[in-house]
């Protein structure tokens, strides 16, 4: 379900829910962390069928009833054990609405070259309905899912590039990216602060406007002392004219 064209006047949904490691991804990870690797989430697919009667959620490795991709948007490790994997879903692309009953994540094998189901967002006791493309009024929801991902060395995922940014992203991008110029302003104020004194009589000395005051006079009779670049000289006038 990539997104491939701006949604119009979309009906836009989020939530933050801890997603169920399954039986086949704390297998992985315990790969994972007996080799002091790290963890890569590789896709998320859309579910919306319901669970078999006395089917563990543990036990599944592909979703019930396959609705579709979902869009990996973004992984931030917490540091603490978990980590957060924001997934995208919208209407583009849909030809028939359908309830998104369940969110399944992937990650790479540790051990080889094809993604291993990891950990499930089960949605079926409140289901998210996504709308047709075409609707009057599109649909974008955002689960923001979080795995337990132990003490992995790193934590990362593959980013779809139609996922869209979000403005609390944007921000966040946008301080880090210029970090070093608002350090550079913050330095540039202290040191302006240290040196206030020195500015000041600066100040004084070009405006002339020192205590006490200071006096310069010169000789336009003879010129004594002056070095004339530029301009006509009066000695009856006792000026000088550029």
């Amino acid at each position: 379900m990539p997104n491939r064209e701006i949604l119009a006047s979309p009906d836009i949904a989020e939530s933050e829910e801890g997603a169920v490691l399954l039986n086949s991804g704390y297998t992985a990870l315990g790969k994972v962390m007996a080799g002091s690797g790290g963890i890569q989430f590789t896709k998320a697919e859309l579910d919306s069928g319901d669970l078999p009667e006395g089917t563990a959620v543990e036990d599944l490795t592909a979703p019930v009833e396959y609705a579709g991709d979902a869009m990996i948007a973004k992984c931030e490790n917490t540091g603490t054990g978990e980590a957060t994997v924001v997934v995208q879903a919208t209407s583009v692309g849909v030809e028939t609405g359908f309830y998104v009953k369940g969110v399944m994540l992937y990650i790479k094998d540790p051990e080889g070259d094809g993604d291993v189901a990891y950990s499930y967002l089960p949605l079926q006791s409140k289901p998210e309905w996504m709308r047709p493309q075409g609707s009057p009024v599109n649909k974008m929801v955002t689960f923001n899912i979080i795995n337990i991902v132990g003490a992995a060395a790193s934590v990362s995922a593959i980013i779809d590039p139609d996922a869209l940014a979000r403005v609390v992203d944007l921000e966040k991008y946008a301080l880090l990216g210029h970090s070093h110029e608002i350090s550079d302003i913050s330095g540039l104020s202290n040191t302006l602060s240290d040196h206030e004194a020195a500015i000041d009589l600066l100040n004084d000395l070009v405006s002339g406007d020192m205590p006490g005051g200071i006096n310069k006079t010169a000789d336009f009779a003879t010129l004594a002392g002056i070095t004339m670049r530029d301009g006509v000289w009066s000695q009856t006038g006792r000026s000088i004219t550029a």
